[in-house]
């Protein structure tokens, strides 16, 4: 009996102290079972940081900040206490095989056994952020217009759009706000496709386009084989040797997935892999140590499939989410000439950035259902978005030109292997601003902290440096004055 007290004893203790022992201090931790950076050292926020976290004012410090502290306290340890996520995996397994319920903060149970993504289906109404929204894709659509490039928005559904019978019992899955943003769409003229049409009609017809439970946020390899098919079907009307993907250029499979994404929880489900059988080379390595990207969504790739140029296909710039990221991407590489993508989310809100690099001959911009919030696309920064025209409209309006010399200390060029970066200080206040190479390559100016900047392909600034003008509208006056850059004025060696 008392070997056996102190047998409890000692496994009484290691049950408290292993924890202990095994507490997690890596700094920016991220969570695998449930996807998401673990809680900070509450010690090292400092003072300021805590009180605008907060919401304090720095007066109100006292009672308050010391419940802050706490809270943060609490969170730090219950997030880094040592096999936190061994103790969720096995609490969520337990529920799942005595009760049948997901516990797993990033998926729900529908029924029959369907997975679903925690929130996914819970929307705000239609309102401000949507109209605000519309509006930056109309920016974008008359932007690439008046280029003379066709532009084309994707709309795609989530999960629950498409398998709405199989949601809880009990879950009110309200879409109205779809159906009101695409109006706001077709009231603007906006050029567009909804995938939640073709991905319905496939499931009527008893077409697995959504797995039953892996990767409950997004289509399946099937699934974007459709979507994006319907993309180039919708390029294909504005350029016909846009590549739309037939069954000869693909070869089908099915894989057994054992545990559902960012995820420990167990499961066996067969599910689609497709093959694409296509050869293209990758100029990806040369654009993106250069290339500014949102540190959060810094996807990218750029790609060259010489059979589709050959044929005419097109440059085409596409601004995609998670869809095409995972599953859509080789797709689009085999129907498009060069197929060059940008994360899009906070990126395309940086639209001249990248349409003045790449120059492209189509823009796509997509976007799923449940990425309609800040965390994805800044209210504000949509809602500031301002684009230039053209410069021969702006040329045309104005009814004088003014010519002048740039001061040499006034222009700042950062060479690099790719990409150039050529940055103009003036005092002056710009309404708009251009950079043109060798009389007719044209590039916006954008007002940053350093000043009004462009980037460029290096090896336009090697070929045209001496034949480089800049055109500004300065004030709130609609005269155009050009500014001419002399050879002689600015060092441009290497």
């Amino acid at each position: 009996m008392k070997r056996l007290r102190v047998i409890t004893v000692i496994c009484f203790v290691l049950i408290i102290l292993i924890p202990v022992l095994t507490f997690n201090f890596e700094e920016n931790a991220i969570s695998v079972i449930d996807n998401r950076e673990l809680a900070k050292n509450p010690f090292s926020i400092s003072r300021e940081a805590l009180g605008e976290e907060e919401g304090y004012e720095e007066e109100e410090y006292g009672e308050e900040e010391e419940t802050g502290l706490t809270e943060n306290i609490e969170n730090y340890v219950s997030d880094r206490i040592g096999l936190r996520d061994e103790m969720i995996l096995s609490y969520t397994i337990l529920n799942d095989r005595i009760f049948g319920k997901m516990v797993h903060p990033s998926y729900i149970y529908g029924k029959e056994g369907y997975v679903f993504g925690a929130g996914r289906n819970v929307y705000p109404g239609y309102g401000e952020y949507q109209e605000v929204f519309a509006d930056m894709v109309l920016k974008i659509q008359d932007y690439c217009t008046e280029r003379n490039v066709p532009f084309l928005f994707v709309f795609e559904p989530a999960k629950p759009a498409v398998l709405t019978q199989y949601l809880p019992e009990g879950e009110n899955y309200d879409r109205e706000w779809v159906d009101l943003f695409l109006k706001a769409l077709d009231g603007r003229g906006i050029n567009y496709v909804d995938n939640t049409v073709i991905l319905r009609e496939k499931t009527a017809e008893g077409e697995a386009v959504f797995n039953k439970k892996y990767d409950a946020n997004h289509w399946n390899d099937l699934g974007a084989l459709y979507g994006t098919n319907e993309i180039l079907a919708a390029m294909q009307e504005e350029i016909p040797q846009v590549h739309v993907n037939g069954e000869e250029d693909i070869v089908y499979d099915e894989i057994l997935e054992t545990t559902l994404p960012v995820s420990e929880f167990p499961i066996e489900e067969m599910v689609p892999s497709i093959e694409v059988l296509m050869s293209c080379d990758s100029l990806t390595e040369e654009y993106e140590e250069e290339l500014s990207l949102n540190e959060s969504y810094d996807a990218f790739g750029y790609y060259v499939n010489q059979e589709r140029l050959d044929e005419g296909a097109p440059r085409a710039l596409v601004f995609q989410g998670s869809y095409i990221n995972v599953y859509g991407y080789k797709y689009l590489e085999n129907g498009l000439g060069e197929y060059i993508y940008v994360h899009d989310y906070q990126n395309v809100i940086d639209f001249p950035y990248y349409f003045n690099i790449f120059k492209p001959e189509y823009v796509v911009f997509e976007a799923a259902e449940y990425t309609f919030n800040n965390e994805y696309y800044d209210f504000e920064r949509m809602a500031a978005m301002e684009l230039n025209p053209t410069l021969a409209s702006a040329l045309d309006d104005s009814d004088d030109i003014e010519e002048k010399k740039l001061r040499k200390d006034s222009l700042t060029v950062e060479k690099g292997k790719k990409l150039t970066k050529i940055i103009w200080n003036t005092d002056s206040y710009l309404r708009r601003g251009w950079l043109r190479l060798g009389g007719d390559v044209v590039y916006d100016l954008n007002w940053t902290e350093s000043g009004y900047e462009t980037t460029i392909l290096t090896e336009e600034y090697r070929q045209y440096r001496d034949e480089m003008e800049i055109f500004a509208i300065e004030g709130n006056d609609t005269i155009c004055y050009k500014n001419r850059i002399f050879p002689e004025l600015v060092d441009f060696t290497f």
